[in-house]
């Protein structure tokens, strides 16, 4: 029998050849190839197929307008399965249907790709030959299905799906959590071009073998049997046709840079394929003449073609599509940051509507907000509208801010009066926005710097304060904080946390620890709760503990019980033997806690301590 040799298809118009896969039964295939039009009137009903190749090696053949034409094993098994005994069937199927030795018409064709899938009157999903586990699984969500059908279930949550799905008989034998982990791991879903091959299509179905489920079924499959498929997988079953597509990233994120980015691990036997397989269904890029899909174009103009149109002109090249895609969020984000430091808020708000939720907002692009000399404060006011939880009030953005000549007294103004973030300031840095900052909360910023001007202060102290004045705190806590910062850097207090526990001011210290202060730190107390159980502060004793504050460093009073009852604190002894195991700990002047207590005559303490003593094990 000879060879099918393909004629020429119509390259003016937008002409495709269908399948017609004739009935019968047995290991000889036959099929009919004639060319049809998108624009037709008169084009007949068809189906696309979506499969995988199995490789390159065309082990198998079909026969063609009666002549052989080789084709993989897969694709044989594929049309052996789907076809029927008693009726012809239409398919779309690529290898077939497109000459793939002419790279002319490749071109030609990929560009209807999505076109030819969205017209077809369903796409058959084939994943392959059946396993016993396979196929439990299909029955079941078979059976499934056949129980959808007798109610209006086009608006079903999940939980009314999983009241279904309860219902259905189990095997024996299998569950159907096996037949799902294996089809999953199918190499269908990891093929680039699939996702424009359902991603458009009004209807779908997913075969295995001769058992078939509808896509909307199949998609909910995970969900109900409780897998978590990877993340590649998860976003191709987001794209099944059905009531539950609507409600994924799909209906908002399909501009191609979130397409790259999501299905950057997909397999194509051509690497070029990984960009013109997502055209189609891209928001912004299926109608750009320079990505248009064409194989005389090689790769590294491919890469820079598609480089150019997400970000700009660069001296930046790739030699292979790896590592293009691995620079992706680099380049996103350097992208955003140029646009922060160039342009206007309404670019930067439109960036970040499209693919904005792969950029953390850094220091360095918070800096070219500031630097913006005609648009730093509108883009300023709408990042911290949008993204306040994320800045940082570094010394290098407000020097940024500072050289502005244009606006920079209003970006500091707005930052220290609208954010929600957090203060790194140096106290050098404080000074020099003593002005802008004494304009914004009055003199108590100058006094505070005034007053702390001769002591060795540290800098997060004064930005915890810094905080509280930003976000409006009460008047007498302030006072509060303020004299815990003064009192602080002396011989006894390392630090503000050290200043407000010996004081005893329980909102302070629960303000300072939620400010990060750091509850362990050393001083000559050797640490804030030392300080707070020698001067007998119960509730700050009971928030540092809770907080973790450790009980085993050892300060001026060798231990903190051996601290708490030479002074006789009754309550904070309590608190801490539910901690110390050992009473006898100290080693102080009179050597232990006991010792301690009876020679300052703190009767309550002795008989706390006698009892524990005497309720240790011997």
């Amino acid at each position: 029998m000879d060879i099918y040799v393909y004629e020429p298809i119509d390259l003016e118009r937008p002409a495709f050849r269908l399948l017609q896969l004739l009935r019968g039964r047995g290991s000889t295939i036959e099929c009919m190839l004639y060319q049809a039009y998108l624009d037709g009137t008169d084009t007949i009903p068809y189906n696309a197929l979506s499969y995988t190749w199995g490789g390159t090696n065309k082990t198998s053949t079909v026969t063609v307008n009666g002549k052989t034409l080789d084709v993989t094993e897969n694709l044989y098994s594929a049309l052996r399965h789907l076809r029927s005994e008693d009726v012809d069937r239409v398919f779309w199927v690529d290898a077939i249907c497109i000459d793939q030795d002419n790279e002319i018409e490749r071109g030609h064709q990929v560009q209807q790709m999505c076109k030819i899938y969205s017209h077809a009157e369903e796409v058959v999903v084939w994943l392959g030959q059946p396993t016993a586990e396979t196929n439990v699984l299909m029955d079941s969500l078979r059976q499934l299905e056949e129980y959808s059908l007798m109610y209006a279930h086009r608006h079903w949550d999940l939980a009314q799906w999983a009241k279904f799905w309860r219902s259905v008989p189990q095997n024996p034998y299998f569950e159907p959590r096996q037949g799902l982990d294996l089809l999953l791991s199918r190499p269908w879903f990891r093929r680039v071009w699939i996702l424009q091959e359902i991603a458009n299509v009004k209807k779908a179905s997913v075969w295995c073998g001769i058992k078939s489920v509808k896509a909307h079924i199949f998609a909910l499959a995970p969900s109900l049997i409780g897998i978590k498929p990877e993340r590649h997988c998860q976003a191709v079953l987001d794209i099944m046709p059905g009531h539950l597509r609507e409600e994924t990233w799909w209906c908002e994120s399909r501009d191609l840079y979130n397409l790259l980015l999501k299905f950057r691990e997909s397999n194509a036997s051509d690497p070029r394929d990984k960009i013109y397989a997502l055209l189609g269904i891209s928001s912004d890029a299926c109608d750009t003449d320079s990505l248009r899909p064409t194989y005389t174009k090689d790769l590294q103009t491919v890469i820079r073609d598609t480089s150019l149109f997400l970000f700009g002109r660069s001296d930046v090249s790739y030699e292979t599509m790896p590592m293009f895609l691995e620079d992706l969020t680099f380049r996103n984000s350097l992208s955003f940051l140029e646009l922060v430091r160039m342009s206007d808020a309404k670019a930067v708000q439109h960036f970040l509507m499209r693919r904005g939720l792969e950029v953390s907002l850094s220091e360095a692009m918070i800096k070219a907000a500031a630097e913006n000399q005609e648009n730093g404060q509108d883009i300023m006011n709408f990042l911290i509208q949008k993204r306040g939880s994320e800045i940082t009030v570094t010394d290098r953005i407000i020097k940024a801010a500072a050289r502005n000549k244009t606006s920079g007294r209003d970006i500091i103004i707005c930052l220290f009066q609208t954010c929600e973030h957090e203060f790194k300031l140096t106290k050098e840095a404080l000074k020099v926005l003593q002005d802008v900052l004494s304009e914004i909360f009055g003199e108590m910023f100058r006094n505070l710097l005034e007053e702390t001007a001769d002591v060795d202060i540290r800098d997060e102290d004064l930005n915890i304060v810094l905080s509280m004045m930003s976000k409006g705190g009460h008047i007498e806590d302030f006072e509060l904080l303020r004299n815990s910062i003064i009192n602080a850097g002396n011989e006894f207090y390392a630090t503000a946390l050290h200043a407000a526990s010996a004081i005893g001011h329980e909102a302070v210290v629960k303000l300072l620890l939620e400010r990060g202060a750091k509850i362990n730190i050393e001083g000559a107390y050797r640490s804030p709760l030392h300080a707070a159980s020698a001067r007998g502060h119960e509730a700050v004793v009971r928030l540092l503990l809770e907080r973790g504050a450790k009980i085993n460093i050892e300060g001026a009073y060798r231990s903190l019980l051996y601290a708490a009852s030479e002074k006789g604190h009754e309550a904070v002894v309590k608190l801490l033997l539910d901690k110390v195991a050992d009473v006898d700990v100290g080693d102080g002047y009179y050597q232990t806690a006991l010792r301690a207590a009876s020679a300052e005559g703190h009767e309550a303490v002795v008989e706390l301590l006698r009892s524990r003593k005497q309720e240790k094990p011997v």
